[in-house]
């Protein structure tokens, strides 16, 4: 054996153990249920985040029956979006529509992909955007005019995000001991 690889194999257990010793929690870290929860109680306890009258009654999409149960689904729809923002970068509308959506079943006939309402994830946007945790993605065209691309978690909103898994993690940690 050779000291090189003694001393590569030493180098990578030091880094391996100031990665696992360090506290630094991301919304990585966090089981996706437990994170959209935390943040759905975090939105609402801000008092930021109106409710419209239209959404006791409103379905989330063409192919539901019926309109949520839960009177605060607008808060986790909320948080699944600025979730969704946070693991994939930048999104657009049609494609929180794509994700949100699902099979409409039409009886004997063979079922169908439908998207979800862009007017929900609108407002969600629209909601975060106004709070300052979400902005858009501008990019120069070709013609030197300024485009838009998109949604993004701006810097408030993927620390109050990190926070928030610090948080949970913390809360699990105080429950082993």
């Amino acid at each position: 054996m050779d000291v090189w690889y003694f001393d590569c194999l030493f180098s990578s257990q030091i880094q391996l153990a100031v990665i696992n010793s360090s506290n630094a929690v991301g919304v990585k870290d966090v089981p996706a249920k437990e994170f959209i929860e935390a943040f759905a109680k975090h939105l609402k306890k801000g008092n930021k985040f109106k409710i419209p009258d239209w959404a006791s009654y409103v379905k989330t999409a063409c192919f539901k029956e019926l309109a949520p149960y839960d009177s605060d689904w607008l808060y986790v729809r909320a948080a699944s979006v600025a979730y969704q923002l946070y693991m994939r970068g930048k999104v657009g509308i049609s494609a929180l529509r794509t994700h949100y959506g699902g099979k409409q079943r039409r009886g004997t006939c063979p079922p169908h992909q439908r998207q979800a309402g862009g007017k929900i994830i609108r407002y969600c946007l629209k909601q975060l955007e106004d709070q300052g945790l979400v902005g858009q993605v501008k990019y120069q065209g070709e013609d030197g005019s300024e485009q838009t691309a998109g949604k993004t978690l701006t810097e408030k909103g993927s620390t109050d995000m990190n926070r928030i898994a610090a948080q949970l993690i913390k809360e699990k940690r105080k429950a082993k001991k």
